[in-house]
């Protein structure tokens, strides 16, 4: 990936932002398989058995938070 069209990338995702699709369009804007990120989207790549997240073996996790300490909330302990 060149690095001029990573930023024109980045540049159209945070000008048309979405919260709900944002990891998604994150993924997309860094060129991933558009067939993995929609079987991420629909659940069949997401292991995470918690609802919210989304941990996507060796490759992602992400979760969004607003009021925790990210700090605090990074050390905890996870179980999946």
């Amino acid at each position: 990936m060149n690095i001029e069209k990573l930023e024109s990338n980045l540049k159209a995702l945070v000008t048309n932002l979405n919260q709900e699709t944002f990891i998604y369009d994150l993924l997309t804007a860094y060129e991933l398989p558009k067939a993995a990120v929609t079987r991420l989207q629909k659940g069949d790549y997401n292991i995470s058995q918690i609802p919210g997240e989304i941990l996507w073996k060796k490759k992602l996790f992400f979760k969004k938070e607003t009021d925790a300490d990210l700090h605090h909330l990074i050390d905890r302990p996870r179980h999946y």
